[in-house]
């Protein structure tokens, strides 16, 4: 189902050498709209004063005009008035809706249909996903493998793809590409407080900035065309104060300033209701924009249509929303986010991804995937309980968090989970280092029963740090692509365990069936499937062998060891390893910072496993 608003605002060709420009700006509170015009280079008779539009009673403003050329260049000339001071004021704002903006902020509008991504692509489902989240400019901007001009572009991504594809990646996360074009912040971004334009993909990352939209769609369809979907992290809960609906409503407008909303028909201090008390210091928070405030519905449908547009124009195929609970209105499905994710399910589809940004404690985060349309959430316990395990501080937390069945999660709304995230520093920088005490992280990561993802330059061991020594986030901070120590064994580490989980249902099922926890030796056993296991994960978080049982429940049969491509049996419920020797040995030794995967099924052939583990294949 449409919304009723989507397709009436904005600009956009009619087709018969003329354009319709719409523009919704009601009078509200304090603030009468007296007039709206367009200026733009490009239109019949749109230049100097510009061309008037005329009102709706509904608050929109129309106008229908001749183009004079393949590209129009327009700002909106509004005019106000405060009715309790008799003030007026004129704002020459960008379109809220354009497609696509200028570097100098006005919004363009090309000759010819709104381009509109591919059908055809068939989503993986939830369950079978392996997520990598990068930033679009900071994955490729110095990587010499990707050609000169498209680094750091959507061009970029598209020549990296097979890389991808390569480490068991099917949907890339991107993190914010909404448009914010803003004239008075130059540079690179990472763009979750300054959208100004959340119907047109980020300038920024494109080769021709005026064909952001092109380049973007043209990532998406090379993306399908390998079988990765596309999610997009969409910030629903503030935009920047140039926005032009926080400028059109404040009469003093001073985007130095916090702006004033009290006249607003969609912005103002919503506030997120999470009650635990984890979440007081983001209740209320001026990231330094404006939020939408959610009890206004022009706030709901204005987002309804944002994903209109991604879902319907551009292709995408979810989303993962930021800072969730700023805009969650505990227990109230029908304001906020619970009302964004049944819209999302609804424009993008059954088969669409919702993801939500984690909340402040995990029972929160278990209520609001479970009472809403999310279909999954960041789930950070994972990431603390690697952190315990790795600091060796007890197995307890981490064989709790390898079952989602067990904490809580149903088995159609898995948790996605990870070892690092653009919020915080590398897994190398705070206990990781050296590399190779990332591989059993790294592989209990590939083995859970959610959705694993990997952030941008976690595969090599990336150790730029993420952060200032005040906290801020380093916004522009490219991979280092030569970074090369660890990038031949943990990249094969990544590729292997990418081709294991693509290769065996039972890593993607929802089922973890603990085994035992070597605490002295700081080993951890669990298995993968249902009661008549087909997978045994033996990791070793000690940098030195140990030697352990390890337990095979069922019936005695022989098991196949995919890091090291041995032959392996159970007897009497404990694994065995029968030595060149001719001796049985029923205590199995795990190599330090490794582990053992035993499988019922040899799912590869030794011409795949040579391949996966090759030594002289370029890592990168």
């Amino acid at each position: 189902m449409v919304s009723e608003w989507q397709g009436r605002r904005g600009a956009h060709d009619l087709g018969d050498g003329g354009a319709e420009f719409v523009l919704w700006a009601p009078s509200c509170g304090d603030i009468e709209i007296e007039s709206v015009r367009v200026v733009a280079d490009g239109l019949a008779g749109g230049a100097d004063g510009g061309l008037g539009l005329e009102a709706a009673d509904d608050g929109h403003w129309h106008l229908r005009a001749r183009l004079d050329a393949e590209t129009v260049r327009y700002h909106f000339a509004v005019s106000a008035r405060e009715k309790s001071t008799g003030e007026r004021y004129t704002r020459l704002v960008s379109d809220p809706y354009a497609r696509a903006v200028g570097r100098d902020f006005r919004s363009i509008l090309k000759r010819g249909p709104r381009p509109r991504a591919r059908p055809g692509f068939v989503r993986p489902a939830l369950r079978d996903l392996t997520v990598y989240e990068l930033h679009v400019y900071n994955f490729t901007a110095e990587d010499r493998r990707v050609h000169g001009a498209v680094r750091g572009a959507y061009g970029g991504v598209i020549e990296r793809l097979a890389y991808l594809v390569d480490l068991g990646v099917n949907a890339i996360e991107l993190m914010p590409v909404f448009d914010y074009s803003d004239p008075w912040q130059i540079g690179i971004r990472w763009n979750y407080i300054t959208a100004c334009h959340l119907h047109a993909p980020h300038r920024g990352y494109a080769v021709d900035g005026d064909s952001a939209r092109e380049e973007f769609i043209a990532l998406v369809d090379a993306c399908h065309a390998r079988g990765v979907a596309v999610l997009i992290d969409a910030v629903f809960n503030q935009v920047s104060r140039r926005f032009s609906y926080a400028r059109i409503y404040d009469p003093r407008h001073d985007p130095r300033n916090a702006t004033d909303c009290s006249n607003s028909p969609l912005l103002g201090n919503f506030a997120g209701t999470d009650p635990n008390p984890g979440s007081e210091p983001y209740r209320d928070k001026d990231w330094g924009g404006v939020d939408l405030d959610y009890t206004r519905p022009a706030a709901q449908h204005f987002v309804e249509d944002v994903m209109h547009t991604w879902f319907d124009e551009l292709g995408v195929d979810g989303m993962r929303f930021d800072h969730t609970l700023g805009f969650y209105r505990w227990k109230d499905n029908a304001l906020g986010a619970g009302a964004v994710a049944a819209a999302a399910a609804r424009i993008g589809g059954a088969s669409s991804y919702r993801v939500a940004e984690h909340f402040s404690s995990f029972e929160n985060e278990l209520a609001l995937v479970r009472d809403t349309d999310f279909n999954s959430c960041w789930a950070k316990g994972f990431y603390y309980a690697i952190d315990d395990a790795l600091a060796g501080r007890g197995l307890a937390h981490l064989e709790h968090r390898m079952n989602p069945r067990a904490e809580g999660f149903s088995d159609d709304k898995p948790p996605t989970v990870f070892i690092d995230n653009h919020d915080d520093e590398r897994l190398v920088n705070r206990g990781g280092s050296p590399w190779w005490r990332v591989q059993p992280c790294t592989i209990a990561l590939m083995t859970h029963p959610g959705v694993p993802m990997l952030y941008m330059g976690c595969e090599y061991a990336e150790d730029d740090r993420t952060r200032y020594a005040n906290g801020l986030p380093r916004e522009l901070n490219p991979l280092d692509w030569e970074q090369s120590e660890a990038a031949g064994p943990l990249l094969r580490l990544h590729r292997a365990m990418g081709f294991l989980r693509r290769r065996l249902a039972s890593l993607r099922g929802p089922l973890t069936v603990p085994l035992w926890r070597h605490e002295a030796e700081r080993v951890l056993v669990y298995g993968r499937g249902d009661a008549d296991l087909d997978v045994i994960v033996a990791l070793n978080f000690s940098e030195s062998p140990q030697t352990v049982r390890v337990p095979a429940p069922g019936e005695d049969r022989v098991w196949h060891e995919f890091l090291f491509n041995l032959g392996f049996a159970s007897h009497g419920g404990e694994m065995h390893f029968h030595g060149a020797d001719g001796h049985r040995y029923d205590r199995i030794t795990v190599p330090g910072s490794y582990a053992h995967i035993y499988c019922r099924t040899r799912c590869w052939s030794d011409d795949d496993w040579r391949d996966l583990f090759a030594r002289d294949r370029d890592p990168l």
